[in-house]
């Protein structure tokens, strides 16, 4: 699906981080200190923060949305969107948008929706947000992303522990000036590479379910445990994503050395920088903060830039810019904007 949508803007952005910091050194003495060692010279992870205590997704998200708000000066009341972008929602049911909506005493006509996607989420909520703007049924949509993916891994996958992180994010869409151009696409014959096979209608949870197995990686989990085929996954953004740096920012109409940032999902530094190379783009132009946060899912590309936004707007690599999202479904898609007048608020810690 390609599409441009005009008369819309990014009016600011937000993230918001669990206070508890796992080192991946101190895994040492649990995985090895030789195998954690390669891992983290490969991934090039070095913590990623974990939600405990019951801290949520929405949790992490109303925290950014709460500082966004403020920030920004905005009056609840303006807001009549609430798109939720997570695979860690409170409850099976209902839509965990519903909750936020009560959460932050939100006028009840306000519009209510929940996306279920994973590392390119962002990009679908952002589309939807800025069609809800552009067909006039919103003024104001506000865009929270993030998971606790944490609280689906195995202690005993170092595969999927040393690589992902929780986060959350906050993002306003407005009505502007400016245009988003999207491209998006989806391949279902690859969902089983990355999955959480148990808990759902189709194979419900159960105590055989949550029984952990040692599999041919040397790692163990169950049924109920996130499974990532990391060759695999690996293998497919090779192959999809330089292809679609170049569309995104054709649709644009921008050359490939005219883009100022190229925001991709932040799936682990090996990966962002086999593909920048694929691709043919300078280091400069893809920033990466993967070490400090690890894969954290939809938050993922909004932390990155409420991370590295502030001085990459101030050099003018914000003006052009497209943003990349890969991953579960099998899924990608990319945006081009501009967010050059963004408000982008650092990360901030979640206080309980």
């Amino acid at each position: 699906m390609k599409l441009k949508i005009e008369g819309v803007k990014v009016r600011s952005i937000s993230s918001c981080l669990p206070p508890f910091v796992l080192d991946m050194h101190s895994l040492g003495a649990q995985y090895g200190e030789i195998e954690v060692a390669k891992i983290i010279k490969t991934t090039g992870i070095h913590c990623v923060r974990v939600a405990k205590d019951g801290i949520t997704s929405s949790d992490l998200c109303l925290s950014a949305a709460k500082k966004l708000i403020n920030e920004n000066s905005i009056d609840p009341d303006q807001i009549d969107g609430v798109v939720f972008v997570s695979q860690t929602p409170d409850y099976i049911l209902p839509q965990t948008s519903h909750l936020i909506q009560k959460r932050l005493n939100l006028k009840e006509s306000v519009f209510c929706l929940d996306i279920r996607l994973g590392c390119s989420g962002y990009i679908h909520g952002l589309l939807q947000s800025a069609l809800l703007v552009q067909s006039g049924a919103c003024n104001m949509v506000l865009l929270l992303s993030g998971d606790v993916t944490t609280s689906f891994i195995n202690p005993l996958d170092r595969a999927c522990r040393m690589v992902f992180g929780d986060a959350g994010t906050a993002t306003v869409v407005e009505r502007g000036n400016s245009s988003m151009m999207f491209a998006i696409y989806s391949d279902g014959l690859g969902a089983e590479r990355l999955i959480i096979p148990a808990g759902g209608a189709r194979v419900p949870r159960n105590y055989l379910t949550e029984i952990a197995v040692k599999c041919e990686d040397g790692s163990w989990r169950s049924e109920c445990d996130l499974f990532m085929d990391g060759i695999e996954i690996f293998n497919f953004a090779l192959k999809r994503v330089p292809l679609l740096l170049d569309e995104v920012a054709q649709m644009a109409g921008w050359d490939r050395n005219e883009v100022g940032t190229y925001a991709i999902h932040q799936a682990n530094k090996f990966m962002v920088d086999t593909i920048r190379r694929r691709a043919q783009v300078e280091a400069h132009r893809m920033p990466i903060d993967v070490e400090k946060y690890g894969n954290t899912g939809p938050a993922s590309i909004p932390l990155l830039l409420s991370s590295v936004g502030q001085i990459r707007q101030n050099e003018g690599r914000l003006s052009s810019a497209v943003l990349i999202g890969f991953g579960v479904g099998l899924s990608w898609g990319g945006v081009a904007c501009q967010l050059n007048e963004t408000k982008i608020i650092e990360p901030i810690t979640y206080i309980k």
